[in-house]
């Protein structure tokens, strides 16, 4: 009974905080939605919308490398390596620096025929290049926040880095009144806000691994750069890249899609429900994301069988939020939508659009908590197959077969019949294969 209870305070101690963080950090898209809604109308939603593929590549890329350090360091704390933990740490802040302003440049040449590519028309690109110009180049202030917020939590005090993100919405929300309305910004408006809550959360960060409170105490010697820790953070972070795709590849192909069967009402519609999903599905990155340190620290340790009764947690966990986030969205399928400013056809479309999408949530949760219990236990090429299965094959597979028979509604299933698909692969690893 001892070992039960430490192990439930041990898993609430990091999943609680985690999920909040997470829950925080989707309600940035949510709280830009609404404000742009009110601002800008359909149109504006519509603009925003095409953008989100691409301004995701740099949360993909400060995911990976966030993440992955940060599992090497957690594992690291597992087996007494602090040396090792302090060098992959500076190494990771250097790599974040770099490929962001790779990434800057490459996007910024591109942005016209990128946003063209994602869907926007004449209508649309005006907007979407002002937001999404912005955002490209605020983009260090988003990666750098990931990273020290995934590391500081990795670092044995998730409640702290839930603070950090919850300081970031208060901060983004504020803004996004200010610059919106009384600064007359617009759908820039929106971006400048949430670049400055970023940065300032990202600055707020870093000057805790100035303190006293961390291990992980800057020196010089942290920051010299080697090329056999970029390759080690990358490993270890691919899963967490194929997290990020997964969730640019629902965007774009849902918004082509809702683009090709629904019109501009369609593509209104999905930007609320793809706000929806991305909300359920951050908690549910929450969930897992307080899940990973414990088993990877665990796994380090080599003490199996802790490791294995907090990825049971995990997994139960998940189902039970995945059933309540749908019957949330089933209660809620008639109102939510007037929150961001839907109207008519486009508010119909949306309301009928949640029922069918958040199905989805039962079984998305357990598949999340999979790949990255995988991941942290070093099983890197079955976390790969799991999450990049996802982005590449499962949802193009649905995305693309079951609009030809259900029309906007085939659009629609297309989250939940990809996560049985997934759900299946989940089981093969589970059942089909020796297990440690």
């Amino acid at each position: 009974m001892n070992i039960i209870n430490k192990n439930t305070k041990l898993f609430l101690s990091y999943v609680l905080p985690s999920m909040v963080g997470m829950l925080i950090v989707g309600s940035y898209s949510i709280v830009d939605t609404i404000f742009i809604g009110q601002a800008a109308g359909e149109l504006g939603l519509a603009s925003v919308a095409v953008t989100w593929p691409l301004v995701m590549l740099f949360w993909a890329v400060g995911d990976m490398l966030g993440t992955g350090g940060a599992i090497i360091i957690s594992q690291s704390r597992g087996n007494g390596n602090l040396a090792r933990a302090r060098l992959v740490f500076g190494n990771m802040l250097c790599f974040q620096i770099i490929f962001s302003f790779a990434m800057l440049g490459v996007m910024n040449y591109f942005l016209t025929d990128a946003l063209l590519l994602l869907g926007a028309d004449k209508e649309l690109l005006p907007g979407a290049v002002r937001y999404s110009r912005i955002i490209i180049y605020g983009n260090l202030a988003c990666m750098l926040m990931m990273a020290v917020s995934s590391v500081i939590r990795n670092d044995g005090r998730p409640v702290l880095s839930m603070w950090l993100t919850v300081g970031g919405l208060l901060l983004n929300i504020l803004l996004d009144y200010i610059f919106i309305f009384p600064l007359k910004g617009g759908i820039a408006g929106a971006a400048y806000a949430t670049v400055v809550s970023q940065a300032l959360m990202a600055i707020a960060g870093l000057v805790y691994f100035a303190t006293g409170y961390t291990k992980l105490r800057y020196d010089w010697t942290m920051f010299k750069l080697r090329l056999a820790s970029l390759k080690e953070i990358v490993v270890s972070g691919i899963p967490s890249l194929g997290n990020q795709l997964s969730v640019i590849a629902m965007l774009f192909f849902h918004n082509y899609q809702a683009l090709k069967y629904g019109q501009i009402d369609g593509l209104a519609a999905y930007t609320f429900i793809g706000a929806v999903e991305s909300l359920g599905s951050l908690l549910m990155t929450g969930l897992s994301l307080g899940v990973q340190p414990l088993v990877a620290c665990l796994y380090g340790g080599k003490k199996y069988r802790r490791q294995n009764i907090i990825g049971n947690m995990g997994y139960y966990t998940a189902f039970v939020l995945g059933i309540v986030l749908m019957l949330v969205s089933f209660a809620g399928h008639n109102i939510f939508p007037a929150w961001f400013n839907l109207s008519g056809n486009a508010a119909a479309l949306a309301s009928h659009g949640l029922i069918i999408s958040s199905t989805a949530f039962v079984l998305l949760g357990v598949i999340r908590v999979a790949g990255y219990y995988y991941q942290a236990t070093g099983k890197v090429w079955d976390s790969s197959l799991l999450i990049y299965g996802d982005a590449f094959f499962a949802l193009p597979l649905c995305l693309f077969t079951l609009p030809h028979w259900f029309g906007l509604d085939g659009v629609w299933l297309a989250m939940p019949v990809s996560r049985i698909i997934l759900f299946a692969f989940v089981c093969w690893l589970w059942f089909g294969k020796k297990s440690r």
